[in-house]
């Protein structure tokens, strides 16, 4: 499956800067409005942001369900993070902060992680239209201490894909 528009591919696949790719889309600053953050076990995440995230039986987690807007109100992404708890305090706080996304959250605090893409395709927007979809987690050397998945506004981020074929 290949994306029809070059600023969806570009937005899935890059390794960082989601947010200013976003801001670059919609030509202005955005801000997070987060509709939840709580702590739950490990075994009531999402099945598959648990299977990205890895965590063993024990762990609880920080589940925060948020979107990103516009100046105006107008949702560019619909995004669930789900962190290991009680690992590193600067992430737990970065997760639990309403106010701003959490890639600035995590860079204001001084946190480095590998971000690793687990999967791009596209899945439902929650007026049921079809969007684009990025999942990937943030990593330190042993494993995974984050998952972030991004629904993007397929208003805003095109969705629509083409057939790619193939030579021969």
């Amino acid at each position: 499956m290949a994306f029809s528009s070059a600023a969806t591919r570009m937005l899935l696949t890059s390794e960082g800067l989601t947010t200013p790719l976003l801001q670059a889309i919609v030509r202005g600053p955005l801000r997070a409005r987060a509709r939840d953050v709580r702590t739950i076990s490990a075994a009531a995440l999402p099945p598959d942001i648990r299977a990205a995230l890895r965590p063993n039986g024990t762990d609880h987690c920080l589940l925060r369900r948020a979107r990103l807007l516009t100046v105006t109100g107008r949702p560019v992404s619909d995004n669930t993070v789900a962190a290991l708890s009680g690992v590193d305090p600067r992430v737990d706080r970065a997760v639990a902060d309403p106010s701003q996304p959490v890639g600035f959250a995590l860079a204001e605090a001084g946190v480095t992680l590998h971000r690793r893409i687990v999967h791009v395709g596209r899945a439902t927007w929650p007026d049921g239209a079809t969007c684009a979809v990025k999942t990937y987690t943030l990593d330190t050397q042993e494993r995974p201490l984050l998952c972030i998945q991004e629904l993007f506004n397929p208003y805003i981020v095109e969705a629509a894909v083409h057939t790619e074929i193939q030579p021969g």
